[in-house]
């Protein structure tokens, strides 16, 4: 298995007032990799809707060391690096034009039943498929528990826009939501440094988003959920340096 790589330039409308490349790009990014990928292994998209089954996001876990800006080049690489009875393992490295590091990434993926929504046999439902020994990022993908404290929220309607090809809000969109909540350490001085993401159930067009943000030095820890039931969509951890 070798790895899966393309050059991309930063273009101005994936960045950020800082000229610096969004976070929901960077994910976006990731994702146009994986579906790339998937596809020449005759296992992606196509493949899978064809059968009724799909790729939902399980967890991301990323490491920023700094962040692209306009018009730089970068270098994408992405390889399965494991897999377990129902989920695959799939890991980044973003480098730059001198190959030096830039992000580190690794992110797990459950294959479902997509009129029943529930996880299935990957060796049962896809070819075979090798894996590359080696990780950008080992993480075992902990859930990520709550601090201690009293929570800012906010809340806002999913709209139109935020859904994508399989009825359901972007996986992109989690991790940017949160951006919006962390006035208090002021974007202009900090930036993330690493993301860990627990997808719990895909949100849909009529939801309404309530983001709990907890606090303590440099890290929120935010938990997004359904405002009109107890439906928990997200969990996503944020250390900012």
């Amino acid at each position: 298995m070798d790895k899966y790589k393309k050059t991309y330039i930063i273009k101005s409308y994936e960045c950020d007032i800082k000229a610096k490349l969004r976070i929901r790009s960077l994910f976006n990014l990731f994702q146009d990799m994986a579906d790339e990928h998937a596809d020449k292994m005759g296992l992606g998209y196509h493949y899978c809707h064809e059968r009724g089954i799909g790729w939902i996001g399980g967890g991301y876990h990323v490491e920023i060391k700094k962040l692209p800006t306009w018009g730089d080049m970068i270098t994408i690489e992405t390889w399965p690096s494991g897999m377990t009875a129902a989920t695959g393992i799939r890991d980044f490295q973003v480098k730059d034009d001198k190959g030096r590091i830039l992000v580190n990434a690794t992110s797990q993926w459950v294959l479902v039943d997509m009129k029943r929504m529930r996880p299935i046999p990957v060796a049962k439902h896809l070819p075979s498929y090798e894996l590359l020994n080696e990780h950008a990022l080992v993480s075992e993908f902990n859930k990520i528990i709550p601090v201690e404290g009293t929570p800012s929220i906010i809340s806002f309607p999913v709209h139109v826009d935020d859904i994508d090809l399989n009825a359901h809000v972007n996986n992109a969109l989690y991790p940017t939501w949160v951006m919006d909540t962390v006035s208090e350490l002021s974007l202009d001085n900090h930036y993330p440094s690493e993301i860990q993401v627990n997808f719990k159930h895909p949100a849909k067009y009529g939801d309404v988003i309530r983001i709990k943000t907890y606090h303590t030095d440099l890290t929120t820890v935010h938990l997004l959920e359904n405002a009109n039931d107890t439906t928990e969509f997200a969990r996503i951890c944020v250390r900012w340096s």
